[in-house]
């Protein structure tokens, strides 16, 4: 009995000491796996390969933890930051370029933290106010934050720290001449302040009361242009599915009243002994609210708009009123932005007419040719539709001729009808008036920034796509500038690039005309023939310490002389802008436009407000002084017709410049080598992306909707790369 007791201790001793061995394993493999994240995950803890190197989750753990984003971004700005890290640390090693233990070690105890490639300084965080002594508990709590060990966090940030050794390799490798710095100067501190007022053709558009002898009387004038747009969109007229001819009355639901001042008996002295005649009296009765101030209140309480409809509705079908007629009857209690829910909303779609709300839509779709909906009340107020014709299948140039006559129609008259306001505002202001005097300033509201953007990617009630598509508009608006300039978006574009010091030269836009800036100081002679940037280097290969070459933004070579390019004729001055003889239809209320206080910005290709009008560019250039208007009406953004007048201008004192040499060459130094980086990592990613050689792990990137189900896949390597190098 005891022999048998001894062999089951033996092999329960046996047991223990197996299970002990596992335990010990298990933690082994995974060191960093804490807070959370589960047991043994063998399969799983590459987060992500780039270009055959494996990041794993304690990489995954520190980029997700201590970036700002929110939600899934959260997770998508950590792989790219690991991405963006690899492909430096890479690059490193092909260099030679390697980090030691003591060196990590030396840097970390500086207060340094390193992230996708950056060096952070957190020397706040780990240092004495004297930066003498390193804050030991300080560290561990930020390392164990992170949910890793401090070895594996030593691990990480070695990588990190060789990442950023070859990115302060590639941005120090990029050269700026004296020249080039001066011409920058140049740029920076020729600037213009400026009014503008825009009339846009759109608003006016929308306001024609376009009738059907309207129509027909365009379509006598323009016949041709109506018969050639039939031909150019024929295909569009095949096998059309059913359409309705609809037209709508919709009266809003009444707005609560505003609650009104407790005590509205008290009133200035001025306004109780104001008399006929007094022209402090008459001052104050010329003065009108400003447009927004006190907006018109529209609609009706819902019951009352009911009843009128229905009353309506009984007229149009006893053949006493016409749906026109009554849309203009009860033009006062509809949406201030009539037509666009009132009126003819032309041919829409008879499976989908897209009037706004799902109950008029549904009762829309099954009209018949002279039909009209019931009155429908929804939350928004209440509907009257009528669908006027029907068609579908094959169109005739008869059957669409008066639709595309009112289209041409309305663009053509709308533009017009914006021109004339704006030369008869160019000519009351040439009679002595400012226009900041005329017209209501433009309130500018900042841009909410990526904060904002991160409110509307985070709201489940958004579509993906949608979220997809202004992501997207963000990065391309968070562009480098081009060619290392510096912080404005629009440069000149293609400040030339050399390795010796030599006279730099604005060149030319596309069309040949000068994008430049006021005459340059010294030489203004082409520099060598050399204004283009030199090519990227190959998506495969890091660009060779020293040689000015990284990124686009490197030098352009050896500054040898090339042969100067024929230069391309000057085009004629554009014409004034000038009124047609178009007979205009009538007009509803328009929006009055505002005047908006632009700059001071420099010269650029295109400017807020004027779009790329190098007539109304060159005259705040060239030709007005402060306070001056414009001499003609431009053409700016969107097609609209602007009135300009110049408040400033400031121009550089080169003098001003040597003083600061040094600081301004070493600025625009800097500047480039972030873009030449950042355009190195962006063709890299997107090169390796093409090749199939970046892979995250399929949890990491794996979509669900609100039930759980599979979604599109959202991330790509690399979309987060413009904002992390802002």
């Amino acid at each position: 009995m005891l022999e048998q007791m001894r062999r089951q201790g033996a092999s329960i001793f046996v047991y223990l000491i197996f299970g002990l061995l596992i335990v010990i394993f298990v933690y082994g493999i995974n060191p960093g796996n804490r807070g959370g994240e589960g047991g043994c995950r063998t399969m799983s803890n590459t987060v992500i390969a780039v270009d055959g190197k494996e990041a794993n989750n304690t990489s995954f753990l520190i980029a997700h933890e201590s970036n700002g984003a929110k939600g899934r971004q959260k997770v998508y700005v950590a792989l790219d930051q690991i991405i963006r890290r690899e492909l430096l640390a890479q690059a490193a090693e092909d260099h030679g370029i390697r980090s030691s233990d003591d060196l990590i070690d030396e840097e970390i105890k500086q207060g340094y933290f390193f992230l996708g490639g950056q060096r952070i300084d957190f020397k706040r965080q780990f240092m004495d106010p004297t930066g003498e002594f390193f804050k030991f508990k300080q560290f561990k709590a930020w390392v164990d934050s992170l949910r890793v060990s401090t070895g594996s966090y030593r691990e990480e940030q070695a990588r990190g720290l060789q990442a950023a050794l070859m990115a302060d390799l590639l941005t120090s490798s990029v050269r700026v001449s004296h020249e080039e710095a001066l011409a920058d100067y140049i740029y920076d501190n020729d600037t213009v302040t400026y009014d503008v007022v825009a009339f846009e053709p759109a608003k006016y558009a929308r306001a024609l009361q376009i009738s059907d002898a309207d129509v027909k009387r365009f379509l006598e004038a323009h016949s041709a242009e109506v018969e050639a747009r039939y031909k150019a969109d024929e295909r569009t007229y095949k096998g059309v599915k059913p359409q309705l001819a609809l037209r709508e009355i919709f009266i809003p639901k009444a707005a609560p009243e505003a609650a009104k001042p407790a005590d509205d008996k008290a009133k200035p002295a001025d306004d109780k002994a104001a008399k006929p005649g007094d022209k402090k009296a008459d001052k104050i009765a010329d003065k009108k609210p400003a447009a927004g101030d006190a907006p018109r209140p529209v609609g009706l309480p819902v019951e009352v708009a009911k009843a009128r409809l229905e009353g309506v509705r009984a007229a149009i079908t006893a053949g006493r009123l016409a749906f026109p007629d009554a849309e203009k009857q009860l033009a006062a209690d509809s949406a201030e932005d009539a037509p666009q829910y009132n009126g003819d909303h032309g041919w829409r779609s008879a499976d989908s007419p897209g009037l706004g709300d799902k109950e008029v839509d549904d009762a829309a779709k099954v009209l018949k040719a002279g039909e009209m909906t019931p009155v429908i009340a929804t939350e928004r107020g209440v509907y009257l539709v009528i669908a006027t014709d029907k068609r579908e299948g094959d169109l005739s140039y008869d059957q669409v001729k008066a639709e595309i006559a009112k289209t041409l129609a309305k663009d053509l008259w709308g533009k017009e009808a914006a021109k004339r306001d704006a030369l008869d505002t160019l000519a009351k202001a040439q009679a002595g008036k400012a226009l900041d005097q005329m017209f209501e300033r433009e309130l500018v509201r900042p841009s909410g920034g990526f904060e904002q953007l991160q409110e509307i990617l985070n709201n489940p009630d958004i579509p993906q796509e949608t979220k997809q598509q202004l992501l997207q508009q963000y990065m391309q608006s968070q562009q480098p500038p081009k060619h290392g300039s510096l912080e404005r978006r629009e440069r000149l574009q293609g400040i030339a690039l050399h390795e010796k010091d030599v006279p730099v030269a604005w060149t030319a836009d596309p069309d040949g005309s000068a994008s430049g800036g006021s005459s340059a100081v010294g030489s203004t002679t082409p520099a060598s023939g050399n204004t283009a940037p030199a090519a990227a280097p190959a998506a495969g290969s890091a660009p060779a310490a020293g040689s000015g070459s990284a990124g686009s933004a490197g030098s352009a070579g050896s500054g040898s002389a090339a042969p100067a390019a024929p230069s391309a004729p000057v085009p004629p001055p554009a014409a004034p802008i000038a009124a047609s003889n178009e007979v205009l239809p009538q007009l509803g209320t328009v929006a009055k436009a505002k005047v908006n206080r632009v700059g001071p910005f420099p010269r650029q290709s295109a400017m807020q407000g004027i779009g790329r009008s190098k007539e109304a560019i060159e005259a705040l250039f060239s030709e007005l002084a402060p306070g001056a208007l414009g001499k003609s009406v431009y053409e700016g953004e969107n097609g609209a017709y602007v009135v300009i007048q110049l408040i400033n201008r400031t121009q550089p004192k080169v003098d001003e410049f040597e003083k600061t040499a040094n600081t301004e060459i070493a600025r625009m130094r800097d500047a480039r080598g972030r873009a030449a980086l950042h355009d190195w990592l962006k063709s890299r990613c997107e090169a390796l992306t093409k090749a199939g050689k970046i892979r995250p792990s399929p949890d990491k990137i794996r979509e669900t909707d609100d039930k759980g189900n599979p979604a599109p896949t959202v991330y790509r390597p690399c979309m987060y790369f413009d904002v992390l190098d802002r």
